[in-house]
């Protein structure tokens, strides 16, 4: 009779174990799940905030969101490696100028990898109304997550030709 008692129970626990394991990994999968969409809403974020920080010419926020080591390949070709380099050039000239400007832009395509790294393709315009100026652009901005924050460390610039 306890033969048949264990044998019951030792039943009862592995079919419980087997119910059990599905939903621990429905569990791990839904959290995953929810890890990478924080993720890709950070690097959203991150996106946004290079490109609002220069449009609204905040030195601050700009600085912030750039990396140490960034690369930037201008639209004529020009390369601006490091972090000085790559700010001073848009605190001192770009953010200084004497008229108004702005570069409405839309992200065409994303990519974020193991919430390390990622990039973005943006169609832009770079628009100064007093001056008559109203440049295409797409941009590639390649991000990188280091101790838990993204920041800019390629910036692609390429004229879209008429």
């Amino acid at each position: 009779m306890r033969k048949r008692y264990y044998a019951a129970l030792a039943g009862l626990v592995v079919a419980a174990a087997g119910i059990g394991v599905p939903a621990a990994a429905a569990a791990g999968e839904q959290q995953a799940e929810s890890e990478r969409q924080a993720c890709r809403r950070a690097f959203d974020r991150a996106v946004w905030e290079d490109m609002d920080s220069y449009n609204k010419r905040d030195e601050a926020r700009y600085r912030a969101i750039i990396h140490q080591n960034m690369v930037t390949v201008g639209r004529k070709g020009q390369l601006f490696i490091g972090y000085e380099a790559n700010v001073q050039p848009v605190v001192d000239v770009q953010f200084k100028l004497p008229y108004e400007y702005s570069m409405p832009w839309t992200v065409t395509h994303t990519v974020v990898e193991d919430c390390k790294m990622g990039f973005a393709i943006l169609d832009a315009y770079y628009k100064v109304p007093s001056q008559n100026v109203d440049r295409h652009y797409t941009i590639s901005l390649t991000l990188v997550r280091e101790h838990g924050r993204w920041q800019v460390i390629k910036d692609t610039v390429t004229d879209v030709l008429p």
